[in-house]
């Protein structure tokens, strides 16, 4: 029986991106050790009493949490982007809401349909392990 391999990226919430691959004899019980592990990591830190300031958001963090508006309906990148510069008050190129929408989908946490000139994104539902590890805090 050939060698089995899993691997699983992530980003915690310092943003520092984590990649653990396990490549052998696997069982359902060593993946869930290493899944325990993607969630202990993956979690935002949390705050101290003390803290003056909310931390401040990565640009992946907001676009993510702008996607949750969408939560029941199809969006495009361009509503990302105005949603953007609504609440954040700042410009963000197409580009780069489309980059960070395109991280979503392969994290599973996004639906992509059409084409490059026009992809339509849906939210899919919570309860699968990508959407849990990104949206949890």
């Amino acid at each position: 029986m050939p060698a089995q391999r899993v691997k699983i990226e992530f980003y915690d919430g310092g943003g520092t991106k984590h990649t653990l691959c396990v490549e052998g004899c696997l069982s359902k019980e060593k993946i869930s050790k290493v899944l325990d592990y993607v969630e202990l990591m993956g979690r935002l830190p949390q705050a101290t009493s003390n803290a003056l300031e909310p931390p401040i958001k990565s640009k992946f963090e907001s676009i993510r949490d702008l996607a949750t508006v969408y939560m029941n309906r199809p969006f495009k990148s361009q509503d990302i982007q105005q949603k953007y510069e609504e609440r954040y008050g700042q410009r963000i190129s197409l580009s780069t809401a489309s980059t960070y929408l395109s991280r979503l989908v392969d994290r599973g946490v996004l639906e992509r349909y059409g084409g490059a000139g026009g992809w339509t994104y849906v939210m899919k539902p919570p309860g699968t392990l990508s959407w849990t590890n990104i949206l949890d805090k």
